[in-house]
């Protein structure tokens, strides 16, 4: 299967969150002057690390939408991107900015969403008909579709299934100077539990470099893939 290299390009706080609690934008951080500039180096880093689309998860646009918070200064925009590219697999979505935008979902999404893409003029693909998107199936698509090289920044759902099957090529982390905590407070990767350690994904470090205000990027090569050399 042909696939673009996709690369997880995200910050965090120290301990792994990617917000202040459920249902929290992450964009506070960055509005309190306390990220250390993660929001806006990690947008950088797309040019960067040359993504040419940038994959998001219906549900982390969702939820960061639950609290909108408008920044004083507008974050970066990566110049290499060639889309927007957000997967929708339940069809929730009702959209208002459509440029740039190219949407992933599921054959049998329902048929009112499908008009809407269409009479939005929304570029879309379908992958799979099961009870999620079929990934592989959806990047195989986005590859015969021209990318090479994609970002995803998504919420730890869409993040952790793309881990755990074995798809994310390296993971370049910006760390903001924070420590959130939480039980049930998003992650990086919000995934099914392991069952021993043969199923951890082993990283090779590129790089690390201090950064911003306090934070800390942190480059790796996935080297091995739940258990996969």
């Amino acid at each position: 299967m042909s696939k673009p290299y996709l690369i997880l390009n995200i910050f965090s706080s120290i301990d792994g969150k990617i917000a202040t609690a459920p249902g929290k934008n992450v964009a506070e951080w960055t509005a309190a002057g306390i990220d250390g500039e993660a929001n806006e180096i990690t947008h950088i880093l797309y040019d960067e690390l040359n993504c040419d689309g940038l994959v998001s998860g219906s549900e982390s646009l969702i939820v960061w939408g639950q609290e909108w918070i408008e920044l004083d200064n507008p974050v970066y925009e990566p110049k290499k991107s060639k889309a927007y590219i957000v997967f929708d697999g339940k069809g929730r979505i009702d959209w208002h900015q459509t440029e740039g935008l190219l949407v992933v979902t599921k054959e049998n999404v329902s048929a009112e969403y499908i008009q809407q893409l269409k009479e939005k003029r929304i570029s879309y693909i379908l992958a799979g008909k099961g009870e999620y998107i079929d990934l592989p199936l959806a990047l195989q698509k986005l590859y015969e579709l021209g990318h090479r090289r994609l970002g995803l920044s998504g919420g730890g759902k869409i993040n952790g299934a793309f881990l755990r099957q074995g798809l994310i090529d390296e993971i370049s982390l910006v760390v903001a100077p924070l420590a959130i905590g939480g039980n049930i407070t998003p992650s990086i990767f919000d995934s099914e539990n392991l069952k021993d350690i043969d199923g951890a994904t082993i990283l090779e470090l590129i790089t690390t470099k201090s950064v911003g205000n306090g934070s800390v990027w942190l480059h790796y090569k996935v080297k091995k893939n739940n258990g996969e050399v």
